[in-house]
Order: structure tokens, then sequence, then C-alpha cells
């Protein structure tokens, strides 16, 4: 291999900040950026979850979390309910909340299938599922 040509790391670094920024130009209209939507996403997904969930499903220290949601709930997307066991709270949607998320959802979606005209489903299973393994082994 030419020591010119881009690796696949080499790429997905070249991908990353036009993905995240394409991202966050859309999140803006509703003051978010994409690390405040992981965890909104996530919430939507658990319909409900602690602090420790939201950090170790984001891969997220605790104190970033805790700012996200307090900036969440400033926005009146998120709210936390007490537990059963007083030491916990439950993180969840709002009403409003709700309905960003889905707005959001829908506009995501149709962007990023904008993005993948024309790229055989086959070749983006692919592409994920070397990314996912890529992934456990960094985690492992």
């Amino acid at each position: 291999m030419n020591n010119l040509e881009p690796t696949l790391f080499d790429s997905y670094r070249d991908l990353y900040r036009p993905y995240v920024n394409a991202v966050n130009n859309r999140l803006a209209k509703h003051q978010l950026y994409t690390s405040q939507w992981v965890v909104l996403r996530l919430i939507s997904i658990k319909e409900s979850c602690t602090l420790a969930e939201l950090a170790k499903e984001t891969r997220v220290e605790k104190p970033s979390v805790t700012r996200i949601i307090q900036k969440l709930m400033e926005l009146g997307y998120v709210e936390i309910k007490q537990g059963e066991d007083k030491r916990e709270k439950y993180v969840q949607l709002t009403e409003r909340g709700a309905e960003v998320y889905a707005s959001l959802q829908l506009e995501l979606s149709s962007f990023f299938n904008e993005l993948t005209v024309g790229i055989d489903s086959e070749d983006l299973e692919t592409t994920r599922v070397v990314l996912n393994q890529i992934l456990q082994k960094l985690l492992s």
C-alpha cells in the first residue's frame, strides 16, 4: 500500500467534522448540539433512564452528562422523576421534548437518506458492521 493513500481512519477523520457541523446546523433551531441530541435520542429510545445509564451508553463522563441534562431541562425537553429508591433519578422526555425529538428525527432521517442516495445498501451495511467491529476492539 502506498503511504500516501488515505486509510479508513483518514477517511473517518475527514468525514467527522463536516458531519458534525451539518447535523449541528439542523439542530441549532432547537438550540441543540450533537452531544445533546445523542442524549435526547437515547432518552427517547429508552423512555426513561438514570444519569449513570446515560453516561455508560453514550460513553461520556457523568459530569458532562449532568451538564447536558441541565441544558435539556432549561430548554424544557426533559424532566427528572424520582425513582422508588430516593437516590435514583430518572430522566424522561417532556411533551415538548418528545415533539422536538420527533421533528428532528424526521429531518435528520431525511438528511441521512439524501447523503446515502446512490450508495448500495449492502455497502452501507458492511460499513456499519466494520465500524462497529472497530468500536468493539477499541472498547475491549
